[in-house]
């Protein structure tokens, strides 16, 4: 498949007509709501996470281990799993198109095709499955020769590395949905819905969102002493502060951006958590902004991430909601922060702030090399994007289009893709002012 590294193509899935888009380093969707954009980050997600879909099989001993049946082998496990995750990030496949085919190319030798096939045994409704490119096919062969019983944290790295280069795709990935708020709320409740419900109930709960609320209900314990405690951990572990002073100009900075934000600290104390104003004073989460409640976790897993050294492709859906639009700002900011130190990031959003931002950062990254000493001031270094590293997609009506202008010599986000409303209330507001002179009655009415 000629097609260059880490390319997507989806015909006839959900709004989605037909698309194509290469991931870079640095990836904006935007557009109108329930056209597309989140279905193409899930899509995305389902393909960039069958590197942790083989690790899981393997730390469980191998497909015959897993499945308990002494026929089972690679290929076949794993298509049942990303058949099982298919469905649970998409929905039933049987009220999909027939034509429906997602395509993701890792490299030219690795790739897999997505498609529907008639269930004989279900009157011919649609059934998901898979088509692996030669070399994943003879990787999985590979490994049906192989045991995994017993398999050693060492084992399992160099497994993670192989895979990672056969991938080209050394990130772990990480999904932060939209309505973040509403697991905030629920934070002391979370542990009981979980253990509470029954496994097909838990399937009934959005995919990314099931995964995004176990990963904090799991780092919620490191942060009892919030992000400041963190750190002052590593202080008698030596090779955690090396991995720690790799990053360390970049966390700080997002400690001092998360605190303009969050205007305090975040903590979680004996499973109770709090934004601390000062040192005694606090306010439960549940009881802080919807704002506040959004965006908190974002800072706390970027700042998890580049404590422990972590490679992360952080897929974020809306960082701008119920946020002032000078904090969309800093969290714009932060985003091409967090990219710039070794991550790669995609987001969603309908904000102008959030382009906005993602522009002068863009212009930033094509400023003259004698004039950067100098903007060196105003904006650091790390926040600044590279042109070559950023895409920028408008998801309407189906279909996807180059959001990226190009005039000038200059590469920047085509804001005018989400901010026509502008131009349309500008106008009415012009006719408003008008019609507010008796004068100019007839002029109002005509031009109604």
């Amino acid at each position: 498949m000629d097609i260059p590294n880490h390319t997507l193509k989806i015909k006839d899935l959900g709004p989605i007509t037909e698309c194509r888009l290469s991931i870079k380093k640095f990836t904006v969707l935007t557009g109108p709501q329930s056209n597309g954009k989140s279905t193409i980050a899930k899509a995305i997600y389902f393909f960039r996470t069958i590197k942790q879909d083989i690790l899981n099989l393997m730390m469980q001993g191998g497909p015959q281990m897993a499945t308990a049946h002494n026929s089972a082998d690679w290929e076949r496990t794993l298509k049942q799993r990303m058949r099982n995750k298919f469905l649970q990030l998409f929905g039933t496949s049987w009220v999909m198109s027939p034509r429906m085919e997602m395509i993701y190319a890792y490299t030219k030798s690795h790739w897999l095709r997505v498609y529907l096939s008639p269930d004989w045994n279900h009157d011919n409704k649609n059934f998901v499955d898979f088509e692996f490119s030669r070399d994943f096919q003879d990787y999985l062969a590979d490994l049906d020769q192989r045991s995994f019983a017993n398999i050693s944290p060492a084992q399992k790295a160099r497994e993670e590395a192989a895979l990672s280069k056969s991938l080209d795709d050394p990130y772990e990935t990480v999904f932060i949905p939209a309505g973040r708020n509403l697991i905030t709320l629920l934070s002391t409740q979370l542990n009981y819905i979980f253990t509470s419900l029954e496994g097909t109930q838990l399937q009934n709960i959005d995919y990314v969102t099931r995964r995004y609320t176990e990963l904090i209900l799991k780092l919620k314990p490191l942060f009892e002493s919030g992000m400041v405690g963190c750190m002052q951990a590593l202080e008698n572990d030596t090779e955690r502060m090396s991995r720690y002073e790799k990053h360390r100009r970049t966390i700080d900075l997002l400690l001092r951006d998360a605190e303009k934000v969050l205007h305090g600290t975040y903590r979680c104390v004996d499973g109770e958590e709090r934004l601390y104003l000062d040192l005694d004073r606090y306010i439960k989460i549940n009881y802080i902004s919807s704002g506040q409640q959004e965006i908190i976790w974002v800072f706390n897993l970027l700042f998890y991430y580049l404590l422990e050294d972590r490679r992360v492709f952080l897929i974020l859906e809306e960082p701008e909601s119920h946020l002032y639009p000078d904090s969309q700002q800093i969290v714009g900011e932060l985003l091409s922060l967090f990219g710039s130190d070794g991550n790669m990031v995609l987001t969603t959003t309908h904000s102008p702030y959030i382009l906005g931002t993602l522009n002068y950062l863009l212009l930033a990254g094509q400023i003259a090399p004698t004039e950067r000493k100098r903007l060196n001031q105003i904006l650091p270094e790390p926040y600044r994007l590279l042109p070559s590293d950023a895409s920028a997609y408008h998801v309407h009506n189906g279909c996807i289009q180059d959001a990226l202008d190009y005039t000038d010599n200059l590469t920047l986000i085509d804001n005018s893709l989400i901010d026509g409303a502008s131009e349309t209330i500008n106008r009415l507001s012009d006719i408003v002012l008008e019609c507010l002179d008796t004068e100019e009655k007839d002029t109002c009415d005509e031009k109604y």
